[in-house]
Formats: C-alpha cells, sequence, structure tokens
C-alpha cells in the first residue's frame, strides 16, 4: 500500500478523516487558478446539513487567489473587478449560497447570471437597478467555489441546466456511510475538531503543465462518460479534467502531466455527478 503523505495524514487524525477526496478535489481546483492556458475550475459541494460542506471551504481560508464572501448580488460584485483584472483573485468563495439563491427572483437571477458569465466568457456589461458597470469582453475568468444542499439543488437544477450554468462547475455530491457517522461521533466524544485553515502557497505567476497526447485521450474518454451522465455533450467536462490534470502536475512539483495525475483525477470523477456518492 502507497505511504501516506503528511498532507493526507493531516486529514486522517482529524474531523475530515473520510473527506480525503473532496479535499484533494478543491485544493486541485485552487491550483487551476494560476493555470495560463485553462480556466478556473469551479466546483459546488452537495450534501446535507452537517456534512462540512463549509468546512471544506473554509479548510483553505488565507490562499492569496481565494476572495471568501457570505452573500453577494450583482452590484457587490464591483469592489472586486481590479482584483480580479489584475489577477489576484481567482476564485470567489461562497459560504452561504442560500443566502444568495434567497434574494428576490430578479436580483438573484441577476448575480448567478453575472457570476456564469464571468466563469466562462467573460462579463461585457451589467446593467440594473443600481446603474451599469463595463467588465470588458476580454475579462478574466474566475471560478466559484460553493456548497449547496440537495433538496436545493434539485429545486434549482432544471432551471440552472436551461441558462447552461449547470455545466460551469463540478457538482460534487456525496453522503457519509454509517460507518463515517459513527467514526464522526467517536471523533467527537475524544474531542477531535475541525482542523485548522490551510492556506495554498499558490504561484503569484501563471504557469503551464505539458499533457501527454496518450493522458489527454484517456481523458477525453472520461469527459464523454461523465457528459452521458449529465445529459450534455460533456465538452466542459472535458476541460475540466485537462485542468486538474495539469493542476495536480504542478502541485507536486511536475511539468508534465503523469500517469499518477491521470489516475488522480479519474479517482475523483466518481464524486463528479448529481447522484450521491457514499464516504
Amino acid at each position: 500500500m502507497k505511504a501516506k503523505t503528511p498532507y493526507s495524514r493531516k486529514l486522517q487524525r482529524d474531523m475530515f478523516m473520510r473527506l480525503e477526496p473532496i479535499i484533494e478535489i478543491l485544493r486541485a481546483a485552487i491550483w487551476t487558478g494560476k493555470l495560463g492556458d485553462e480556466k478556473p475550475v469551479s466546483v459546488m459541494l452537495i450534501a446535507e446539513q452537517e456534512s462540512a460542506k463549509t468546512e471544506c471551504l473554509k479548510y483553505f481560508r488565507g490562499t492569496s487567489t481565494l476572495k471568501y464572501v457570505s452573500d453577494l448580488t450583482s452590484r457587490g460584485m464591483i469592489p472586486y473587478k481590479r482584483e480580479i483584472q489584475d489577477g489576484k483573485l481567482r476564485h470567489l468563495v461562497l459560504l452561504d449560497l442560500v443566502r444568495l439563491l434567497s434574494h428576490g427572483k430578479g436580483v438573484s437571477e441577476r448575480t448567478i447570471q453575472t457570476i456564469a458569465s464571468l466563469m466562462e466568457e467573460g462579463e461585457s456589461e451589467t446593467s440594473d437597478a443600481g446603474g451599469r458597470e463595463s467588465w470588458g469582453s476580454d475579462f478574466p475568468r474566475i471560478g466559484v467555489l460553493m456548497a449547496i444542499t440537495p433538496r436545493f439543488f434539485r429545486a434549482k437544477r432544471g432551471k440552472w441546466r436551461q441558462t447552461g450554468f449547470l455545466t460551469r462547475f463540478v457538482p460534487i455530491s456525496f453522503s457519509y456511510t454509517d460507518d463515517t457517522v459513527k467514526r464522526i461521533h467517536d471523533g467527537i466524544a475524544n474531542g477531535n475538531s475541525i482542523p485548522s485553515p490551510r492556506p495554498e502557497k499558490i504561484p503569484p505567476l501563471a504557469y503551464t503543465s505539458f499533457l501527454p497526447e496518450n493522458i489527454a485521450k484517456s481523458l477525453s474518454m472520461r469527459a464523454r462518460e461523465i457528459g452521458k451522465q449529465m445529459h450534455t455533450y460533456g465538452f466542459r467536462y472535458h476541460k475540466i479534467l485537462r485542468a486538474l490534470a495539469k493542476a495536480n502536475a504542478r502541485m507536486n512539483e511536475r511539468g508534465t502531466v503523469t500517469k499518477e495525475d491521470l489516475y488522480k483525477v479519474l479517482e475523483w470523477s466518481s464524486f463528479f455527478t448529481d447522484k450521491d456518492v457514499k464516504l
């Protein structure tokens, strides 16, 4: 059996004992923010209350490329414009997506539309009751990390599919087995707690990782499988898989994506679904 890394051992010792793959996916997504030839990967954690979704997002607090917000509107994006344009802010972390969605219909829909545009096409101009704001046609794309319960996700899934928002993030759906629930209760009884934040040391400059043709083909095949499962062509999932593989290589100080990175991304991809995966 492969020896656990210090990073993994830290997760095994605390209340994230079974959330290691979720933490790893989030970590790789954060690193895609500085990929020079791919867009930042966005992630939505889908799990019931008390599943440590928010705690997973907070685990990376202090990372220079992240901005944590508890609420947001389309106009509320304006203060972050300069940081996004300068390449400093690469991911927004929405700690309370339900709160954002609970605004009036018009407000929440405009906010989602603005976020969706910044995630994919880049936003040229927003116009609402607060006035107009131009973002420029070549405005940098950003990623979004967020979490929601299955009930809210199902309520919004149809609308998000119609607008294209659904394919702009990776849905990570999970729940706990009875054994995991028991282990967590045992951990609480022993005084274990959620670990302190672990900021990532993201490189200040954009980087690239070479992706060999054979590995690229394997990622393409997996993307098509995920696309069928999610009733899409899988093009965006293909880009997401490529970005995560490149990020994992860079995280491990490799300039070329290897089979080790491929196997890790394929392992993660089992969570890329709106169907429940047990931990």
